[in-house]
């Protein structure tokens, strides 16, 4: 019997310390963009109006190294390109200093009466790995 405890604790241990030490996901720093050293980047979300430029913060700590640049792009939610915002595929966002950057989204309109809608702005390493996300929502004037 003292074999059998031993043997399951040991066990548990070892699945324990598996779980622990594994490399956690790109996912699981989202919100976060390195931009240098001792500098990051944390993307905030947004509500944004049927048929107006959007514009989606990036708040920067730290002092990014010049010539700096964030990849981003969007992504479909409930939200769709074309018909309710203009789709990026690919685009850089320079960080100048520490303080709030922005880039512009456009959200498009159309005569359909709608709730609330969602779609992101994806910001992405070299490898298209998503490093932070910023969550868009649309609204519709009529609706309101």
């Amino acid at each position: 019997m003292t074999r059998f405890l031993r043997w399951i604790s040991v066990s548990a241990l070892a699945l324990l310390a598996t779980i622990v030490l594994l490399p956690q996901p790109a996912s699981a720093a989202v919100g976060v963009v390195p931009c240098g050293q001792n500098c990051l980047a944390q993307a905030l979300d947004a509500v944004c109006w049927e048929k107006e430029w959007c514009a989606v913060k990036v708040e920067v700590k730290g002092t990014p190294a010049a010539g700096t640049v964030v990849n981003y792009r969007t992504a479909n939610g409930t939200a769709a390109a074309p018909g309710d915002f203009i789709a990026v595929p690919s685009a850089e966002l320079p960080l100048m200093a520490e303080g709030v950057t922005q880039l512009g989204v456009f959200v498009a309109g159309d005569a359909v009466r709608e709730r609330d809608e969602m779609f992101t702005v994806e910001f992405v390493d070299r490898d298209g790995r998503v490093l932070a996300t910023a969550s868009i929502v649309v609204r519709d004037h009529s609706a309101r």
